[in-house]
Formats: structure tokens, C-alpha cells, sequence
């Protein structure tokens, strides 16, 4: 792409990212109306899971098109003093919750990667995803999360392709994971799509950073058969 196309890109109105965690990357948000945008200030977003304090980065992707699926919630205010310091405050309750889990897995010898930990400004409540390939049996690890936390634990469980779309990274190709910028949704992804683009079929070729089969095989895939179709 060059200077001048890159020039052209034109920010939606009425979405954002924003940063709920230094490690995650930014998440799509809508933008209440009357809400001014600072950069480098943080925002009161309010989500299903309830409310949360999001950084709007000085350098952040745009947001090229609406995607109704990725939008986690709605920037409602600007984040007075008083907010911020508690979110800093839950953010260490959920930090220890993180590395509990961890340790009870390691502990435990589960197969259980806990992802992030989330507290509400609004709840008395504690989320945390995790990814597992089998079934866990945590109501140990709830009840005693609930006694080290005195709040209400939830545990929920995502895919692997999840866990790499939350987590973010790079692929083989150096840029940043297409599930975490651009994709509202994941495609199925079959071995013929790499046979058809005369791809090496060994799994440490073709495979994401969550283990299964890279998702720009899909992406690739109609030009693939187009190419293929204009020979014949």
C-alpha cells in the first residue's frame, strides 16, 4: 500500500478501539452520542458483563467498517479520578485471580489456560475465560476463588481460536493476527484449501498460533480457484 492510499483510509464515525489490557490487543467499540474523544484518556465503557475502563491509544488501528459482531460495548463517559483508581484497584484483584488460576492449574496438573480476568466497576462479580481441550472439573478453583475474592466467580470457557484471537500475536507472515484486527467471525478452514494453493501440507507450515489450520487459507482461497480456472 502506499503514502497516498494510506492517506485515503477514512476512520468510521461512531467507532473506536480501545484498550481494556497492555497485553490484549485494542477492542471495537461504539461511541455514545455527546462523547468527546481524548487521546491517552480513559473512558467508562459500558459492556453485557458490565461496566469497564477502556484507553483510547494515541496510535490505534482505525475502524474501516462496521462489524455489529466485534463491538464489546458502548463508550459512555469520560472516567472521572475516582473510577480510575478503582479500576486500578479491580484490575489487581483480577491480576492475582489470573496467577491463582495458573498456579492451580500447574498444581492440579489441569490442562486449563486461564486467558484474562475481568472485575466490573458496576459487580460484585469475576469473570475469567480459559481455554481447555477437555473437560475440567474447577468447582474446587470456584470455591476458592470465591473465598479469596469474596465476589461471585464465573469461569467460561473459549476455543482455541478464541484464546489466540483475545491474546493477539503475528503470524508467518509478520503482520498481526487476522483474527484479532479484521474478522468479525471465523471461516471454516479445510487441508483441500491448502492443497488447491499447492501449499506444503506439514502442519508446522499451515497451522495459526492456536494450533489449527491458518485462517488466510480461507482468504486465499476464491483468488486460488480463479487463478486456477483462468489456466484452464
Amino acid at each position: 500500500m502506499s503514502c497516498s492510499s494510506c492517506a485515503a483510509v477514512v476512520q468510521l464515525p461512531g467507532l473506536v478501539r480501545l484498550g481494556f489490557c497492555d497485553y490484549l490487543p485494542d477492542a471495537l467499540c461504539r461511541v455514545a452520542e455527546g462523547v468527546e474523544l481524548v487521546p491517552e484518556r480513559r473512558y467508562v465503557v459500558a459492556t453485557p458483563d458490565g461496566e469497564r475502563l477502556g484507553l483510547l491509544r494515541r496510535f490505534r488501528l482505525p475502524v474501516l467498517r462496521d462489524a455489529p459482531a466485534a463491538v464489546v460495548g458502548t463508550v459512555v463517559r469520560l472516567a472521572t479520578p475516582t473510577e480510575e483508581e478503582r479500576s486500578r484497584d479491580l484490575e489487581a484483584v483480577a491480576a492475582d485471580a489470573l496467577r491463582y488460576c495458573r498456579d492451580w492449574a500447574r498444581q492440579e496438573r489441569v490442562d486449563l489456560r486461564p486467558v484474562w480476568a475481568f472485575v466490573p466497576l458496576d459487580r460484585n462479580h469475576l469473570l475469567i475465560s480459559f481455554a481447555a481441550e477437555q473437560r475440567v472439573d474447577f468447582r474446587s478453583l470456584l470455591r476458592d476463588l470465591g473465598r479469596r475474592t469474596r465476589r461471585r466467580v464465573e469461569l467460561r470457557q473459549i476455543g482455541v481460536r478464541d484464546q489466540a484471537k483475545a491474546q493477539g500475536g503475528w503470524g508467518p507472515c509478520g503482520r498481526t493476527l487476522c483474527c484479532s484486527t479484521f474478522m468479525e467471525r471465523f471461516n471454516s478452514v479445510t487441508i483441500r484449501m491448502a492443497k488447491a494453493q499447492n501449499l506444503s501440507l506439514n502442519p508446522t507450515r499451515i497451522s495459526g498460533m492456536c494450533g489449527r489450520l491458518m485462517c488466510c487459507l480461507a482468504h486465499e482461497a476464491p483468488s486460488s480457484a480463479a487463478r486456477v480456472k483462468g489456466r484452464s
